[in-house]
């Protein structure tokens, strides 16, 4: 394995996991990481539920399920950047930095500032690797 496919599955792999530990936290204590600051709003999500399920979980637990499956995703995306230096599927790595630039865009429209820089350094290591560079 090179080291910036190394160095980029790494990253992905480290962010899903901590993702996942974040919202595992939030799972089973006290909400802290993915609660809104303003209290209400957390007791408005606890009892509201979505417009596409009326019956279904209450917003909070959507919150809780995203941020779970989210984490999950991530780490599969590492696995798939690890995988690429042993099978050779054409179009993977491609496919992998497209996807890694998508997240990028999301990061930064939708989340804050470190995942950005981190899914941002990750996806760029990543293409340097599919071209060829180091």
């Amino acid at each position: 394995m090179t080291w910036l496919t190394f160095a980029a599955s790494a990253i992905f792999a480290f962010l899903g996991v901590l993702h996942f530990a974040y919202t595992l936290r939030d799972f089973f204590a006290t909400p802290t990481y993915f609660r809104p600051v303003n209290d209400d709003v957390f007791q408005a999500m606890a009892k509201t539920r979505t417009a596409i399920a009326p019956q279904g979980r209450d917003y909070w637990s959507g919150v809780l399920g995203f941020n779970f499956s989210h984490s999950l995703g991530v780490v599969i995306s590492a696995a798939l950047i690890a995988l690429t230096e042993d099978v050779s599927i054409s179009g993977l790595k491609p496919a992998l930095v497209a996807a890694g630039l998508m997240y990028t865009v999301i990061s930064y429209r939708c989340w804050f500032k470190v995942p950005t820089i981190c899914i941002f350094l990750a996806t760029s290591l990543l293409a340097l690797d599919a071209i060829n560079v180091g």
